[in-house]
């Protein structure tokens, strides 16, 4: 459950500093606190709807595009998103609009390198 949190906290991040917003400045705007918005952020608090609406408000966006994570899949995994499920949600958002064959391949692909990499990378 955690995973779509910090999606969604990835996507009001990448939104706000497009923005040119600090946190406390969206915080300001969303009369909410910029603890709060930080938190979303990192995806360490669930957010109620109300202040999400608040926060989409603040960013000046519609609602679809605040749930666009096809965006939050074009950027790189940052060093601090070691999630497994993050990472898995990720990579099937790549691997969805693909044809079962490409996945198909993808997956043989995957299981060659799996079977020449050292267990502690495996991790």
């Amino acid at each position: 459950m955690d995973t779509f949190r910090k999606l969604i906290g990835q996507r009001i991040k990448t939104l706000r500093k497009e923005k040119g917003l600090t946190q406390e400045k969206l915080a300001d705007k969303a009369q909410l606190t910029y603890q709060y918005v930080g938190a979303v952020e990192r995806g360490a608090r669930n957010i109620s709807m109300d202040s999400l609406e608040r926060i989409i408000c603040a960013l000046g966006v519609e609602f679809d595009q605040l749930l666009n994570l096809k965006e939050v899949t074009k950027n790189p995994i940052s060093e601090d998103e070691h999630n497994k499920g993050y990472i898995l949600t990720i990579h099937n958002h790549l691997l969805k609009p693909r044809s079962v064959q490409e996945i198909r391949a993808i997956h043989k692909i995957t299981e060659e390198i799996l079977k020449i990499l050292p267990a502690n990378i495996q991790t």
